[in-house]
């Protein structure tokens, strides 16, 4: 009992998200006409609570719940990052604005959001194996029921059903990982294995450490849409409804990112060093350099040939991915950092043009990208904010894209001439990703459309979540120095020390 009256401050979050998810379901079962409407209201109260819980959790990294979640600033930096992606998808991709989503109940959507947020958070502050592998199979588990939220749909099912098959691969692998894990430390808990790797390893030991690592790399790979792990995205991104698929393509691989970071860094770091230093353990380096190149290289290529949106927002996930990763490939302090700064980028730019393109599938009943022609007239405002996001995602200042991919390459090419290359490979990866996203804009402002089309209504809710979206990108560099503090402030990881 003293333990949980300890612990229950430090998971205050948690509780605000489990208590709307039951008040949701609750509400939902009723059956009453004001069902939908107060189930959204609901969801939006209990992020917005825990939204706010994450960011005033200023306390002592400290474990919680007998050593399986940890409390430190990190953990709430991503809680605060997770969360406010779901309130943005909450209040801004609605039934209303959503051609695919319209007319089907919204209590199980709201209520699947809502868990999925919650295992999120329970992911990024997993400090034991057991935790991090049922946090993430949370994850898994309501993220495929959200993909087939098309229940007559056979396009949505079989994502779902590709969603499901890969996921159950990579999980076997991961945990097939954990037990060998297990059986050479003889424990599941994060600092432990750390204390025990750091006490030195032989030469089997070693090779099988590496083994190890890759094996349970294949959970956070399936997460971040990292190669080879990444086959379900395209597809997945494609068959489910275009708000979840906005929503997977930046809260779960958030989580992703967060729980790498806590393996690599709280798990298997130098034991009496900075959390931040690996190199007295094992060189880690060209194996994850390696998957790095792989993920922004294979996104980047295939998104050249795609013709719909969704399909093409994918592969530049999945490219966006291998950018992130350059974070972890640096192995350093700054490197932790450029990670959290490019994923508060990405959950920006990349919800601003799923945002659009649900708006335009609204109007027009398409995700192919031709029959975007023409539509800076029709919709010049929409089209600007378009391009906002998509030079962001390119990377061209002054946009927060620009910003993300400067921290995460300087991170890398600190590190010394044996990481030039690797950076140089991903200068010429964003010079290919910014020839696509110039693609859409060539087609958006330039082409021609075939057939003369209305010009946009758009409610003034969904221009007010447009323009916030696009001055998100730009603003955040007027008072940058906060955002860059309070990535700075959130590098203090638990590691047991």
């Amino acid at each position: 009992m003293p333990e949980v009256l300890k612990s229950l401050p430090r998971f205050l979050p948690e509780i605000a998200l489990t208590a709307a998810l039951l008040l949701v379901v609750l509400v939902d079962a009723t059956g009453i006409k004001a069902r939908n409407a107060l189930s959204r209201l609901l969801t939006a109260l209990g992020l917005a609570a825990a939204l706010a819980l994450s960011l005033a959790d200023h306390g002592v990294p400290s474990e919680t719940w007998s050593g399986m979640l940890v409390a430190d600033p990190m953990g709430s930096f991503f809680k605060a990052l997770l969360v406010g992606a779901s309130l943005v998808v909450a209040l801004a991709f609605t039934f209303r604005n959503s051609a695919e989503l319209h007319g089907l109940g919204q209590g199980e959507f709201h209520a699947l959001l809502l868990a999925v947020t919650l295992s999120n958070l329970l992911l990024a502050s997993a400090n034991d194996l057991a935790m991090l592998y049922l946090a993430l199979e949370m994850v898994s588990i309501t993220s495929y029921v959200m993909v087939a939220y098309f229940k007559g749909d056979r396009m949505s099912n079989e994502a779902s059903l590709k969603y499901v098959l890969f996921g159950a691969v990579s999980t076997g692998a991961m945990v097939y990982g954990m037990s060998l894990l297990y059986g050479l430390t003889g424990s599941t808990s994060l600092p432990t294995i750390r204390a025990f790797l750091s006490e030195g390893l032989t030469d089997q030991n070693r090779f099988a450490v590496y083994l190890i690592a890759l094996l349970i790399f294949a959970g956070f790979g399936f997460k971040t849409a990292a190669v080879p792990f990444h086959f379900w995205c395209p597809d997945v991104y494609q068959g489910a409804p275009t708000p979840v698929t906005a929503f997977l393509s930046v809260a779960p691989k958030a989580a992703g990112f967060s729980i790498m970071l806590r393996f690599f860094f709280g798990g298997l770091s130098s034991h009496g060093a900075t959390p931040w230093d690996l190199s007295g353990l094992i060189d880690w380096t060209w194996l994850l350099m390696l998957i790095s190149v792989l993920t922004m290289t294979v996104g980047n290529v295939a998104a050249l040939t795609q013709t719909n949106m969704k399909r093409l927002l994918a592969y530049s996930s999945i490219a966006h991915a291998g950018y992130v990763m350059m974070g972890v490939v640096a192995l350093s302090e700054n490197g932790a950092r450029a990670l959290m700064i490019y994923l508060l980028a990405y959950v920006v730019m990349n919800l601003g043009a799923f945002l659009v393109v649900t708006l335009v599938h609204k109007q027009d009943g398409t995700f192919d990208l031709r029959d975007y022609a023409g539509l800076s007239k029709r919709a010049p405002g929409l089209t600007f904010a378009m391009a906002i996001f998509l030079f962001s995602l390119m990377g061209i200042p002054p946009l927060v894209g620009f910003m993300g991919k400067f921290y995460v390459f300087a991170a890398v090419i600190e590190r010394g001439p044996s990481y030039w290359a690797y950076g140089t490979i991903g200068a010429v990866n964003a010079a290919i990703g910014a020839y696509y996203y110039a693609r859409v804009l060539k087609t958006m402002i330039i082409d021609e459309p075939h057939v003369e089309k209305p010009a946009f209504r758009l409610p003034t809710a969904d221009l007010a979540w447009i323009a916030a979206l696009a001055a998100a990108n730009i603003l955040p560099l007027l008072f940058w120095s906060r955002v860059e503090a309070w990535a700075r402030a959130s590098l203090s990881i638990y590691a047991g020390l």
